[in-house]
This record gives structure tokens, sequence and C-alpha cells, in this order.
């Protein structure tokens, strides 16, 4: 159970990130193959990997406060 307290605000915010992205409008020349949604998905991965990381940090280190102050 310790491990999803971690690991879903992490995964909550990667989704959110990526849904984000996906509302955006594509980018790029009209016909060019950067306006595909699976384009916009992979490049939102710049965004979304390191929000997924900072996210996991301040989560993991919350629950440790929490665990040495109780």
């Amino acid at each position: 159970m310790k491990f999803l307290e971690i690991i879903m605000p992490p995964v909550v915010v990667y989704l959110v990130i990526c849904f984000i992205g996906l509302l955006l409008p594509p980018g790029g020349p009209e016909g060019s193959g950067y306006d595909t949604k699976s384009w916009s998905l992979f490049v939102i991965q710049i965004y979304a990997i390191p929000g997924f990381l900072i996210a996991l940090m301040v989560s993991f280190f919350s629950n440790r406060k929490k665990k040495t102050a109780g």
C-alpha cells in the first residue's frame, strides 16, 4: 500500500500533462507529418517525464516526512 501512496500522484500528473498536450492544437505546416496526435503525444513527453520525476520526488519526500514526524 505504501508504494501506491508514493506512485499514484506522479502517475496522475503524468496523465494530466499528456491529456493537456493532446488538447493543444498540432504544430507544424499542414501535411508535414507533424500534425498528428501521435506526434503531439511524442513531443509532450519532453514535459511529461520531468513533471513525473518532480512529482515523484515531492511525493517520496512528503511521505518520508510523515513517517519520521509521526
